[in-house]
């Protein structure tokens, strides 16, 4: 992950940005947790680059263990909510669902959880993961905040 990540800055190119989502996605349940660049891609109008993100956290395993209850219990929960099954996907893939407490976050605003990564494609192939991210502490604000 983090040689694409250098290759990544290095060039510009969001393949290789891909490309280390691609890893993190395959790193379950880690005891640290940190994700690195363009995060939230939706906001741009061309649906490349937008809201560049970075985060380490650590990772709550009790909590985690809860929503890892919920995700397994998953399947008949989505069977029972109020819409027509075409709205779904054919092939469910169970995120990763992680609760996190958060050491260090840099972007324009700590969500309170995401569900990640936003690159179609990668999410169809290879699945998604799901974090919340907790925080003790108020985060302080960036520079073009104040």
């Amino acid at each position: 992950m983090i040689q694409d990540y250098i290759k990544h800055f290095k060039s510009g190119n969001i393949s290789e940005h891909k490309e280390s989502q691609k890893h993190w996605i395959k790193d379950k349940g880690p005891v640290v947790e940190t994700n690195l660049g363009w995060i939230e891609h939706y906001v741009d109008p061309e649906n490349t680059r937008a809201v560049f993100e970075g985060w380490v956290a650590v990772v709550d395993k009790n909590r985690s263990a809860k929503y890892g209850s919920l995700v397994n219990n998953s399947q008949p929960i989505i069977a029972q909510l109020p819409w027509d099954r075409k709205l779904e996907k054919e092939n469910f893939i169970a995120p990763d669902f992680t609760s996190l407490d958060v050491v260090s976050f840099a972007g324009e605003s700590m969500p309170k959880g995401i569900n990640i990564p936003n690159y179609h494609e990668i999410r169809e192939k290879y699945g998604f993961k799901n974090v919340v991210f907790e925080s003790n502490k108020p985060m302080n604000k960036t520079l073009w905040q104040k």
